[in-house]
């Protein structure tokens, strides 16, 4: 019943459409200068229109499938509607029946993977905590460098994933992922008189007393290379990504804060790698996720300070 009504719809929409430009073209002549066979000609022709659509209306019970799909042809132009649940999905193609090859997600009202591309997760904010791993991957500070010990509960990382591009690979669910962001490593020392300088043989403190609050922080362009699987659930997907992460050192700045209130900042590169590269995995549900970054260099130059290689673990918010 409903795929009668939806046909008759459309027949009405195209004979009244067909009837309006006639009778705007009929309205521009007299009656005096129509030719005689100018009538019997439209005539025909909606005669013909007539017929075009009995002969649908006849095909129609055939043309329905069990999974509630219209099929129909309206010259070249071939329509199929097809009731999937929630969505409606409208297919059209020019061309003979023979070669028409139905793919119902070809055009969707609804929320849908779009099959014709592969879709990454990479763009959007992440939050993390910092830490610092030393070369037995253990969460100690080597010795002399006591200082850098973190307040890890403070020592905060921002990513900004501006931009990405996916590489299908396999049927647009497993794909390559690259792209471009920006990263903020702020790593808050435990131990507040703490300023960093750069000495002649390396880094070195230059403890002050008068400040509350110390820490370092870095700023990072970052390009990923991963490799992504994603699973559909719902209308959402399930996706899981691991790979590294080229990092370019912007800038290094040293921050320090009184409990009154003044602030102290300090720019310079403070012996710190200017390029360098990340293990980093990520996995997550549709806009969210969980991630995670392991920096495979040292912190500082070598023989520059200690062997400090820093890890974040965070969640993030997918654009």
């Amino acid at each position: 019943m409903k795929n009668k009504l939806l046909l008759l719809i459309i027949a009405t929409a195209t004979l009244v459409s067909t009837s309006f430009a006639t009778t705007s073209n009929f309205n521009k002549f007299t009656a005096d200068t129509i030719p005689e066979g100018t009538t019997k000609k439209q005539e025909k022709k909606h005669n013909e229109s007539f017929k075009d659509i009995e002969k649908d209306l006849d095909k129609l019970e055939g043309s329905s499938k069990s999974s509630d799909t219209t099929k129909i042809r309206i010259g070249k132009m071939n329509i199929s509607v097809t009731e999937d649940g929630d969505d409606i999905i409208i297919n059209k193609y020019k061309g003979d029946d023979d070669d028409w090859d139905w793919d119902d997600d070809d055009f969707s009202f609804g929320k849908k993977h779009d099959k014709n591309r592969f879709e990454p997760h990479w763009a959007g904010m992440g939050i993390s905590m910092n830490g610092f791993l030393d070369a037995s991957q253990q969460m100690e500070i080597p010795e002399g460098y006591e200082y850098l010990d973190l307040n890890t509960n403070k020592s905060i990382q921002f990513d900004l994933n501006f931009t990405q591009l996916g590489i299908n690979i396999i049927k647009e669910r497993v794909g390559l992922v690259t792209g471009v962001g920006f990263r903020w490593n702020n790593y808050r020392f435990s131990n507040s008189s703490v300023v960093l300088e750069k000495g002649e043989n390396g880094i070195i403190n230059v403890p002050d007393s008068s400040y509350a609050k110390s820490k370092l922080g870095v700023t990072y362009l970052t390009v990923p290379l991963l490799l992504e699987f994603q699973i559909p659930l719902k209308n959402e997907d399930l996706y899981i990504s691991g790979g590294v992460e080229g990092a370019v050192k912007l800038t290094a700045k040293m921050k320090n804060k009184t409990d009154d209130g003044d602030k102290k900042k300090d720019k310079d590169d403070y012996y710190i790698n200017p390029f360098t590269y990340n293990l980093t995995a990520r996995v997550g549900f549709g806009d969210f996720g969980l991630y995670g970054t392991y920096q495979m260099q040292s912190l500082f130059k070598k023989d520059k300070g200690p062997e400090l290689y820093p890890f974040a673990l965070g969640i993030t918010f997918n654009f």
